[in-house]
């Protein structure tokens, strides 16, 4: 894995995503398959998928949420992918899946090349030094899936959002919180926003983005353990764009 000063992630949040989801594929994969809010999820995306034949998952982390069968070609982008294992990409990568090593923020991707491109719970992992940096961080990873979009392509992002709310006082806790977590759990450091601030960014490229509440079932994840959703402010959303023609 690399990372370099041009990436707004920190050496440190890089280094804990990478380790913390290649040694969690397996839990992660159960997670998806079994708590109801995943399910959900999981059904949403592969409504969206119907007529998709070029698919770029971005930050996959080895979990699929959608029904790949669905999509003639999928690739799948992560930053820990070149430590992947030949028996872990044939455990857990389908025959239509193309692993690809890189970062959300730098996509090893030519310009134009996909139908579709999808975010699944990424944009909270992306997390930077302080919550301006995450954000702007987020920005970027947005920047540059709607960069490796064809026109007329879709970007999907699924994500955790927080209310206006619960964001002002995520903020000033940011650091406090983030050292808190990183000597308590393995778990690497997330900063959440509030969807409005994601919508808002991409009304900035497309006249034609929406949004969609994913309703919660019992549980969700929470620094990766399930957790009662009824005690977190977090919400799912879809949001979705298309890119216009040139």
């Amino acid at each position: 894995m690399k990372a370099g000063p041009d990436l707004g992630q920190s050496v440190a949040s890089l280094s804990a995503n990478a380790s913390y989801f290649l040694n969690n594929i397996q839990q992660y994969q159960e997670s998806v398959s079994t708590i109801d809010t995943y399910r959900r999820i999981s059904a949403f995306i592969s409504e969206k998928l119907s007529g998709v034949r070029e698919l770029i998952d971005i930050g996959n982390g080895g979990v699929f949420d959608y029904d790949t069968s669905l999509v003639t070609s999928i690739t799948a982008v992560d930053v820990f992918f070149d430590d992947l294992t030949p028996d872990l990409l044939h455990k857990y990568f389908p025959a239509n899946v193309r692993a690809c090593q890189g970062s959300a923020l730098a996509i090893p991707e030519p310009e134009g090349q996909f139908d579709m491109a999808l975010m699944v719970m990424l944009l909270h992992h992306l997390a930077g030094g302080d919550w301006l940096t995450s954000w702007h961080n987020a920005q970027r990873a947005i920047d540059e899936a709607w960069r490796v979009l064809r026109p007329t392509g879709r970007l999907l992002i699924v994500e955790s959002c927080v209310p206006w709310w619960f964001f002002q006082i995520e903020k000033p806790s940011f650091l406090i919180l983030s050292k808190l977590v990183g000597s308590v759990l393995s778990h690497p450091i997330t900063f959440q926003f509030p969807v409005e601030m994601i919508a808002d960014h991409l009304r900035r490229r497309s006249q034609h983005v929406t949004t969609q509440q994913i309703a919660k079932g019992k549980y969700v994840l929470q620094f990766g353990f399930k957790f009662p959703s009824i005690f977190t402010p977090i919400q799912i959303w879809g949001i979705e764009a298309y890119k216009p023609e040139r």
